[in-house]
């Protein structure tokens, strides 16, 4: 194998629910990839060694030299060793100077560090996984510029300026939208609803959004899902995906200053259904937004990362 298409690193996103593994060339290529439900939360007896050593022992027999960079919450106070939370502008070669090295079976792992900022509003705001995310994002070609959003349980709404992480807020959309599904008294509703087609159920996410851009009365809205469907008002099919538009559409109309501001420069680093949503809530408010793949952005920016580690942090 050439350099180029030789492996460089282990790439590994750990988060709360699962594992993923990736086996990346110095081009940025996946030679491999392992995924499991191996996230902090269920490994038993934080046996995180095991995870790893089973996930990664047949690429570690044929290439013993290789870097091993993991982001997410396997660096939390919950995860395998606490990494730090950088503050101010934020880059890879920032993050490559402070890993936090763990040392395992004779090897030293890194694991990426958080970032800390003030969020948009002026408070104390956090993210652990997205910073190699938008790093990721950035060796993709991603505007240096812009305004950034990362939709999830936690979505992430970020300022890049010249290439660097700078001020972000983070919104409960997602675990709030779990929440009111499954412990509120939405859920039964929900649960007894009958099912629909994709297309009505598209059209019921846009009902939803418009319902939070023509009434910014989140909390009220809320109780009125139901109240609607037990005097007739409104239909119970679909509620679920009005209420997702409610809750994306708010989180859109609190962004709405900073929305107009970035124009045409709105990054939206998702993937799948999620993606899908948030593309959709924006374009129906008029923005239009570049769409970059979160898990290919994530794969480039632990490899990123790995290629910027400085030469103290390479042995073995």
């Amino acid at each position: 194998m050439t350099q180029n298409t030789s492996p460089n690193v282990i790439a590994i996103d750990w988060g709360t629910s699962s594992f993923r593994a990736y086996l990346v060339a110095h081009n940025g290529k996946v030679m491999d990839q392992k995924q499991s439900d191996n996230g902090i939360l269920n490994v038993a007896n934080r046996d995180f060694d095991a995870v790893l050593h089973n996930a990664c022992e047949d690429w570690l027999a044929k290439w013993p030299n290789l870097n091993i960079v993991m982001c997410g919450m396997i660096g939390s106070k919950q995860g395998w060793k606490e990494a730090t939370y950088l503050s101010g502008d934020t880059g890879a070669i920032d993050l490559a100077n402070a890993v936090t090295e763990l040392e395992w079976r004779g090897r030293n792992l890194r694991i990426v560090p958080g970032v800390q900022a003030k969020s948009f509003g002026g408070g104390p705001d956090v993210m652990r996984g997205e910073e190699t995310i938008l790093v990721g994002a950035l060796s993709l070609n991603a505007p240096k510029n812009g305004l950034y959003c990362l939709p999830g349980t936690h979505s992430k709404w970020v300022l890049i300026e010249n290439g660097k992480i700078g001020a972000f807020s983070t919104f409960m959309t997602g675990e709030l939208f779990s929440i009111l599904k499954k412990h509120s008294i939405l859920s039964a509703l929900i649960s007894e609803a009958p099912k629909v087609s994709k297309a009505e159920q598209d059209i019921a996410f846009l009902q939803g959004i418009d319902m939070a851009t023509e009434k910014v009365e989140l909390l009220h809205e809320l109780f009125s899902l139901r109240a609607g469907v037990l005097t007739g008002d409104t239909h119970q099919t679909a509620i679920v995906d009005v209420l997702s538009g409610l809750l994306i559409g708010s989180e859109l109309i609190s962004m709405k200053s900073m929305l107009d501001r970035a124009k045409q420069n709105i990054i939206l680093v998702s993937s799948g259904e999620i993606a899908a949503r948030y593309h959709a809530a924006l374009t129906h408010l008029s923005y239009e937004p570049i769409l970059i793949d979160a898990e290919k952005a994530c794969i480039s920016g632990l490899l990123a990362v790995s290629l910027e580690l400085p030469e103290t942090a390479l042995t073995h």
